[in-house]
């Protein structure tokens, strides 16, 4: 629930009809709460769904006409500032996550992002995977995208592609420091991953490249 709240998705769609105030207090109320910490996110949440039916309903035409071009060639290509709204409303099926982790303790000089190849992905640190030790997630929507990291500690890192929500994700290729880990079709989504584990020194570079389209399947 809490990824539902935090998706560009629901915050858009959020803000543009309500007070972006509301939604920082429903953040806060979750961050600061223990008991029913919850309650106000799942009404953000609400509300943005009931707001998206809304607009789908009163829609008299498809948003993008010829799907099949679009899966195929497109997607990587829209502009953010040009198709916003192709962006808002399909953004979910096709923004790819690859999260990086250092099973080591919680010390952000361990892991470091270097570098990320695409301007507009969305960098965070999961806070469900802190716990466990230090963890970097980035969401890109444009089909392929490399990210540069660097273990400052010895250790066993992870590289994990998924989804964002409950969309499948068609991986085509995977490369961890120039090793080809897959280039056929791999599925993934943010409940079933794709990882993959690697040993790492003090120091080492970690680079990652990998592509993607939507999925095309029937799930």
């Amino acid at each position: 629930m809490k990824a539902m709240f935090e998706s560009s998705r629901t915050y858009g769609l959020f803000t543009a009809y309500f007070d972006e105030e509301l939604y920082r207090y429903a953040a806060s109320y979750y961050d600061t709460h223990v008991f029913g910490r919850s309650t106000h996110i799942v009404s953000v949440v609400g509300v943005t769904k009931a707001l998206e039916d809304v607009e789908i309903s009163q829609s008299n035409r498809p948003l993008y006409q010829d799907a099949k071009h679009f899966l195929e060639q497109d997607f990587c290509k829209i502009n953010e500032d040009n198709d916003a709204e192709i962006v808002r409303k399909f953004k979910d099926y096709f923004t790819a996550r690859i999260i990086v982790r250092l099973d080591k303790e919680m010390n952000e000089d361990n892991l470091k992002i270097i570098s990320f190849s695409d301007d507009r992905a969305k960098l965070s640190k999961p806070s469900w995977w802190q716990d466990r030790g230090i963890c970097y997630a980035l969401d890109s929507y444009v089909g392929n995208l490399e990210i540069v990291a660097k273990a400052n500690a010895v250790g066993k890192a992870q590289v994990r592609i998924s989804s964002t929500f409950d969309y499948w994700i068609d991986y085509t290729k995977l490369t961890v420091n120039e090793k080809v880990i897959f280039d056929t079709l791999t599925t993934a989504r943010h409940d079933k991953p794709y990882v993959y584990d690697m040993d790492v020194k003090a120091g080492e570079e970690i680079k990652i490249q990998v592509e993607w389209l939507p999925h095309k399947g029937n799930d």
